[in-house]
């Protein structure tokens, strides 16, 4: 058999899904490739205000439950755990030690590792460090294969001693989009910027350089309106592809217009942002910081252009000929065709369980 977990909030007498968009795309794509879900039911807790034995009690209590939905799986069945898991918990590598001990092989699927943006900061302390491996660096070294975002992050990962012949890279993540949904792209249009837009993580969405038009969507944005910059609000993931509009979708983070700083920006280097994805499956070209992981990709697949800094742009999209925009757009349409389908993580998982130990 082949299984997924799929983790459940029960709190205040109901239960609702702890997903966001890329991992309730991942579970749709699991279940048309034969997955059934395990539900992992957990009650809402406030860890913040536990001491240190609360803490360990819970810890224990997520570990007893993890074992218990895990119990159906056996000899020869195959299990995805999308991963960080939304419960952190220190104890989960013994739940899959036991699991594979019956037989059963582990297949985790990255989003996010904090160990990595941890290594980025530089001041993480000795008892996060110890937090860190236990919840993610012993995971990682006891599973049976591993789905990264690029070679990039594959690479940093067996730098800290996890083997390449585990891993397989995704590539761009997919975005599942209901039937319609394209953005209304045109090569005269505002340079779009969708996601977070809190200053702490986008600094640089309130230094943008005049000459272009750019509209905003997303949430935390807190400045006065421009000329050149619109804030047009914030907007459910399944809709926000048909509401953007404009030429190309800004894949950047960090703190200025310059470079991709900070550890949000430098997370880019070894990171497969989301937004990229939510552009390409709405059919709307990309730009992206060239030092980015995921810019060999773009300019493999000739749907966007990379540029070293914002102040770049309104010159190179005035450089850019209507032929070359629509050659472009046309790439985009390929690109969002495979994302919507959900090709890159059948791709992958077909990949991983064809490894070889």
């Amino acid at each position: 058999m082949k299984y997924y977990t799929k983790e459940i909030w029960n709190e205040e007498g109901y239960q609702r899904t702890a997903g966001i968009k890329a991992r309730d795309d991942v579970d749709v794509i699991l279940e048309k490739n034969g997955y059934k879900g395990i539900e992992i039911c957990m009650p809402q807790t406030d860890r913040e205000g536990q001491n240190v034995l609360e803490k360990a009690g819970y810890h224990y209590r997520l570990m007893k439950v993890w074992d218990d939905c895990l119990s159906v799986t056996g000899e020869g069945d195959i299990l995805v755990i999308q991963f960080p898991i939304v419960n952190h918990s220190v104890l989960l590598a013994s739940c899959i030690r036991k699991a594979r001990k019956r037989g059963v092989r582990i297949i985790l699927l990255i989003h996010d590792l904090e160990i990595l943006r941890a290594a980025i900061r530089g001041t993480t302390t000795r008892r996060e460090k110890i937090r860190l491996r236990l919840e993610e660096e012993t995971l990682l070294k006891n599973c049976d294969g591993i789905i990264v975002h690029n070679r990039n992050m594959k690479k940093k990962l067996a730098s800290m001693g996890i083997p390449s012949s585990r891993m397989e890279v995704l590539g761009i993540f997919d975005y599942l989009i209901p039937e319609a949904g394209y953005a209304k792209t045109r090569a005269d249009g505002p340079v779009v910027i969708a996601g977070a837009l809190r200053p702490h993580k986008a600094g640089y969405a309130y230094h943008l350089p005049e000459g272009i038009g750019f509209n905003l969507y997303g949430v935390g944005y807190e400045a006065d309106p421009q000329d050149n910059v619109r804030y047009l609000g914030s907007f459910e993931p399944d809709r926000l592809p048909e509401v953007m509009e404009g030429s190309f979708g800004l894949v950047w983070d960090g703190e200025t217009t310059e470079t991709c700083s900070g550890t949000y920006g430098e997370y880019l280097r070894i990171n497969d942002p989301h937004k990229a994805s939510l552009y390409l499956a709405s059919g709307m070209p990309v730009i992206i910081w060239s030092e980015a992981a995921l810019a060999p990709y773009i300019t493999k697949n000739g749907c966007g252009i990379t540029v070293d800094s914002i102040e770049e742009i309104p010159g190179r999209i005035a450089d850019i000929t209507a032929e070359e925009y629509d050659a472009i757009r046309s790439n985009t349409m390929r690109i969002s065709d495979r994302l919507r389908k959900g090709k890159y993580t059948t791709r992958a998982l077909e990949r991983v369980l064809g490894q070889k130990e």
